[in-house]
C-alpha cells in the first residue's frame, strides 16, 4: 500500500474551488480512497491522502502513464489557482497498520 499526501496553504475563503480543483478526474488505477483533512485552527491548511493498493514500482508505473501524467498536470494546474503554498508532500509506503486490541485486521 502507498500513500501520497500533501498539506497546502490555501488562499483564504477557497475551500471548495479547491475541493473540486482536487478532484483525480480520472482517478489512477488502484487508488483505494482518499482523504481530504482541514487543520482546526487554520481552515486554509488542508492535508490531502489517496491510498494506491500496489507497491511502490506499480505506483510509479500507474503515475508514468501519459494519460495520467496529463491527468495529473491538468490537476496541478487547477489547484494552483488557489494555492498559497505547498507545505509538504511525498509518498510513503505503508509498513505497519496499527489497530487497538481486538479490532485486529
Amino acid at each position: 500500500m502507498m500513500c501520497a499526501f500533501a498539506v497546502r496553504e490555501i488562499k483564504p475563503g477557497t475551500y471548495e474551488a479547491f475541493r473540486k480543483a482536487w478532484q483525480h478526474d480520472p482517478w489512477l488505477p488502484r487508488y483505494e480512497r482518499a482523504l481530504v483533512l482541514r487543520n482546526e485552527d487554520d481552515p486554509d491548511r488542508v492535508l490531502t491522502m489517496a491510498f494506491f493498493d500496489g507497491t511502490q514500482e506499480e505506483y510509479e508505473a500507474a503515475r508514468d502513464d501519459p494519460d495520467a501524467m496529463q491527468a495529473e498536470e491538468r490537476r496541478l494546474h487547477r489547484i494552483s489557482e488557489v494555492e498559497e503554498q505547498v507545505l509538504l508532500s511525498g509518498v510513503y509506503t505503508l509498513v505497519e497498520e496499527v489497530v487497538p486490541p481486538g479490532l485486529g485486521t
